[in-house]
């Protein structure tokens, strides 16, 4: 993959990771990521530890949302907004992975959002 793939690929994460915050003054924020584009959002149990979140989107609109479900042996949650056509991330196969092979973690916790 040429350097200037790399940048396409941001670009489009870019516009499927959302900040996830809890509580009013925003304490526990981190990131998710739109998993399908009919709202559903997956972020880490420990920053979804309430039933409501708040959800802010590449673009800076923001949404309610609402746990859906959360495995915190695996640190895993999904969040649901009431929104639709989002531009959702494309998941790869990691059982086609082989050892050596580049792969790419995505996340925004601090919330740095450049539109």
């Amino acid at each position: 993959m040429a350097g200037r793939d790399f940048g396409e690929v941001a670009e489009r994460l870019r516009r499927s990771t959302v900040q996830v915050s809890v509580g009013q003054s925003r304490p526990g924020s981190g990131s998710g990521v739109i998993w399908t584009a009919d709202g559903v959002i997956i972020t880490n149990a420990h920053v979804a530890r309430t039933d409501r979140a708040r959800v802010e989107l590449w673009d800076g609109r923001e949404f309610e949302a609402e746990l859906t479900a959360r495995d915190t042996r695996c640190d895993l949650a999904s969040l649901r907004i009431s929104e639709r056509e989002l531009p959702a991330a494309t998941p790869g196969d990691s059982s086609a992975l082989r050892p050596g092979e580049l792969v790419l973690a995505v996340g925004n916790p601090l919330g740095f959002i450049e539109r």
